[in-house]
C-alpha cells in the first residue's frame, strides 16, 4: 500500500502552495474575452496602457493553456489559479494535484509560458514593439524567429492594424514541436497568423515567405545578463537571416532594436544591430562573437540592461508573486 503511493508522495514534496492573494490588483485587469482586447487593441485610437496590455497577456496565456475557453471573459479567480498552477514548472504546485495530464502540459510548455507569464517584461517589449513606427507601404510582413508562444506575433499584429493593415502577413518559427503547433492553432483561431515548426538558424526556413520587404521582425532568444551568446540562438538566427533576406531587411522594424555585448570584465564592447546584421562591429580581429556577454537591449530608441527590462512595471504584479512569475531573464 504504501509503495503504492510512492509517487503521488514523491510529487507532494516538490509541490508548493502559490502564493496568496490575486495575481494582479482587481482594478487592473481590463475586463473583456481575448479577442475583444485583441480587437480593442488593434484600433489606433486604443492607448495601449500596461494595464490594457497585461489584461491581454494574461487572457492571451489562459487560451494557450484552455483554448477551448478562447470566447469567455476570464475571470481574475481563474487567471489567478492558472498562474498558481504555473508557479512552479517543474517542481509543481499543490493546485495540480490529481491533474497529471495538465501537469505534463506545462512541464513541456513551461519555458515558453515563463517567457509569456513574467508580465512587466512582455508588457514593456509590446509597449516597445507598439511604439514602432514600421514602413507599410509595400504591405505588412512580419516574423518572429523563436516564437515561443507567439504573443510577440500578436504584438506585431497589433502594431500593424494600428497602422491600418487590414490584413498583415505574419508567421512565426519555432523549433519546439508540441509548442510551436500550440502556438499556431491559437494565432490562427485569432486570424493573427502562423507558426512553423521550424528552424531559424537555418537560412533555408525562410525560403518560401512571400515576396516583399519585412516589416518587422522580432527575435528575443537571447541569454540572460552575463552569460554568453552562444547559449542562445540570437546570433546564429541573424546570420540565417542576413543569409537568406539581406536587402528585405533595410527598413525593417526590429524587436529589439540592438543588443549589446562585451567581454567578461566589461572594457571591450560590441553593438549588434541591423547595420551590421546583428553581427557586431568590432572588425576582423574581435574574438568570436558567440564567446561575448550578454549585456543590454536597445528598446524604443532607450538602452536598458537586460535584467532591467521590466522593472518599471513591476507594479503590474502583486507584490507576493513577484520573485515566482518575473523570471523571464
Amino acid at each position: 500500500m504504501v509503495g503504492d503511493d510512492l509517487p503521488a508522495l514523491a510529487l507532494r514534496l516538490l509541490e508548493r502552495q502559490p502564493p496568496p492573494g490575486p495575481v494582479i490588483a482587481p482594478e487592473l485587469l481590463v475586463p473583456g474575452t481575448l479577442p475583444a482586447l485583441v480587437e480593442a487593441l488593434g484600433r489606433p485610437d486604443t492607448p495601449a496602457h500596461p494595464a490594457l496590455l497585461a489584461s491581454l497577456v494574461l487572457q492571451y496565456a489562459h487560451a494557450y493553456v484552455h483554448p477551448e475557453r478562447l470566447g469567455e471573459d476570464v475571470s481574475l479567480a481563474d487567471l489567478t489559479e492558472l498562474a498558481g498552477r504555473f508557479v512552479r514548472r517543474r517542481g509543481g504546485s499543490a493546485l495540480l494535484a490529481g491533474q497529471h495530464a495538465l501537469r505534463r502540459f506545462l512541464l513541456h510548455h513551461g519555458f515558453a509560458l515563463q517567457m509569456l507569464l513574467d508580465l512587466p517584461k512582455t508588457v514593456h517589449l509590446l509597449t516597445a514593439l507598439l511604439a514602432a513606427d514600421p514602413d507599410v507601404s509595400g504591405g505588412f510582413l512580419g516574423l518572429d524567429c523563436g516564437a515561443g508562444t507567439g504573443i510577440l506575433l500578436l504584438g506585431a499584429y497589433l502594431l500593424a492594424r494600428r497602422h491600418g493593415v487590414a490584413a498583415p502577413t505574419l508567421m512565426g518559427f519555432e523549433v519546439q514541436p508540441q509548442v510551436a503547433a500550440r502556438a499556431d492553432g491559437l494565432l490562427s483561431r485569432l486570424g493573427v497568423g502562423r507558426v512553423r515548426r521550424a528552424d531559424a538558424t537555418r537560412p533555408e526556413t525562410y525560403a518560401a515567405l512571400p515576396e516583399g520587404p519585412v516589416a518587422c521582425l522580432a527575435n528575443e532568444t537571447l541569454p540572460s545578463a552575463g552569460r554568453r551568446l552562444y547559449k542562445e540562438p540570437f546570433p546564429a538566427i541573424n546570420a540565417a537571416l542576413f543569409v537568406a533576406l539581406g536587402p528585405r531587411l533595410s527598413r525593417t522594424v526590429f524587436l529589439p532594436e540592438a543588443v549589446w555585448a562585451s567581454d567578461r570584465p566589461g572594457r571591450e564592447w560590441l553593438r549588434l544591430a541591423p547595420e551590421n546584421a546583428f553581427a557586431g562591429d568590432a572588425g576582423g580581429q574581435a574574438k568570436p562573437l558567440r564567446l561575448a556577454f550578454m549585456r543590454d537591449v536597445e528598446l524604443a530608441g532607450q538602452r536598458v540592461p537586460v535584467e532591467r527590462v521590466g522593472e518599471g512595471l513591476s507594479w503590474l504584479v502583486a507584490e507576493p508573486w513577484r520573485e515566482a512569475l518575473c523570471r523571464r531573464w
